[in-house]
């Protein structure tokens, strides 16, 4: 496993301001209704999985300088938006077979660099674990480790939860996540091996609200996520906070170029 220091990233010179994503459509298959924005040209596909509570609409600083790299793919999750789906359970395992009825109904052919933000990324560790045939590379943004809550908890860090109040400003689709948090984790651990393909791991460097414990915890998962890998990288981004993709875009848009040519070499 490589650590590579954000110094040593090479930006990409076309990299412009933020601009405004394509207008949406939507696909329905069995499991789901998604609405969903699809640009570009080549392959590997991209995947673009929002974080809890965030729409595809999080992805707006970056969406743009991916396109102009490969096709890229980002959608609501249901619940989200316009999103519907008649599964009332939310846990990863359902979020991953939705996701995966939609890429096939668009006819998007594997294998995809699959890439999500927070809990986002642990539905793509899940998708990648489920389906590695399909996977060329995982961009893993700020991700949560199925194995965090539990750390936490045994290193009495706090916070290691969302806060009831915090979880009731969340919208229902989130709550649900939320609900099936637990089972998500588990289908995580209990899934095949990840895949030995290009990984690269992207990590906040600034928490807000939590204490120094907690964040050596979650540093520590992050840096367990980097080794499911041979083939891994690890940025940690010092004035990032969770949102690196809006704080630093250019990094993540590196990390994505990076995953994307070495799926097209392999």
């Amino acid at each position: 496993m490589k650590t590579l220091q954000i110094a040593l990233i090479v930006l990409l010179p076309s990299l412009g301001g933020c601009t405004l994503m394509p207008v949406a459509e939507r696909v329905t298959t069995p499991q789901a209704k998604h609405s969903y924005v699809l640009a570009g040209e080549g392959s590997p596909t991209v995947i673009l999985e929002s974080g809890l509570g965030d729409g595809k609409e999080s992805w707006q600083p970056i969406y743009e300088q991916i396109s102009q790299l490969t096709q890229v793919f980002a959608y609501d999750r249901a619940g989200y938006g316009t999103s519907k789906s008649a599964s009332e359970p939310r846990d990863g395992a359902t979020i991953v077979r939705e996701l995966r009825a939609t890429l096939q109904a668009l006819d998007l052919q594997p294998p995809y660099v699959l890439a999500g933000h927070s809990i986002g990324g642990t539905y793509m560790e899940l998708y990648a674990r489920t389906y590695p045939e399909e996977v060329a590379g995982v961009v893993l943004v700020d991700s949560r480790h199925a194995d965090f809550t539990r750390q936490c908890q045994i290193a009495e860090a706090g916070s290691c939860t969302p806060p009831a109040l915090l979880s009731a400003l969340l919208p229902h689709a989130a709550k649900q996540e939320i609900a099936g948090g637990d089972r998500t984790m588990d289908e995580v651990r209990n899934a095949a091996p990840f895949p030995n393909v290009p990984l690269y791991v992207l990590t906040g460097g600034k928490q807000f609200l939590v204490g120094d414990r907690y964040y050596e915890v979650w540093l520590e998962t992050q840096k367990s996520l980097a080794a499911l890998s041979s083939e891994s990288m690890h940025s940690v981004c010092s004035r990032c906070g969770h949102y690196i993709h809006k704080d630093n875009p250019k990094l993540v848009v590196a990390a994505l170029a990076s995953v994307v040519e070495q799926g097209r070499r392999r």
